[in-house]
């Protein structure tokens, strides 16, 4: 795995965001991996919008069996221990499933792509990049 995507990413991953696709289509899919938090968001934003689940519920079901889905495990809450202090003494703060996406990325040395790539700008050793 090289690459960790956010939920919004995803999303444009699902609904063929022709920037996100171009980019995946360069990738195995061994190269990818979504945080239970991201498939939380992108499934309970599904379940939302009947409309959406139509068009969109089964190709998020075959993306997400095709990548690595990361559980968050004892080693992501210490990394996430660990990032929330440092992040709080330096007067920054992420949104707590942010940290928890951060916190995911850097436990597997993976680098977080994100459409808010400057929200975790003050993240010490994540990489993170937008695609579109």
């Amino acid at each position: 795995m090289k690459y960790l995507l956010d939920s919004d990413v995803l999303a444009g991953a699902i609904k063929g965001r022709l920037p996100v696709v171009l980019r995946l289509a360069e990738l195995k899919p061994t190269d990818i991996a979504i945080s239970v938090f991201a498939r939380m968001e992108a499934e309970t934003a599904l379940r939302l919008q009947p409309r959406a689940q139509a068009r969109f519920g089964r190709l998020l079901k075959e993306f997400l069996a095709s990548v690595t889905v990361l559980e968050f495990g004892a080693a992501e809450a210490q990394q996430a221990v660990s990032l929330g202090a440092y992040l709080q003494a330096a007067g920054e703060r992420l949104a707590a499933l942010d940290l928890l996406q951060a916190a995911t990325a850097l436990t597997h040395q993976l680098v977080l792509v994100t459409d808010r790539v400057n929200d975790f700008a003050g993240v010490p050793n994540l990489d993170a990049e937008k695609w579109a």
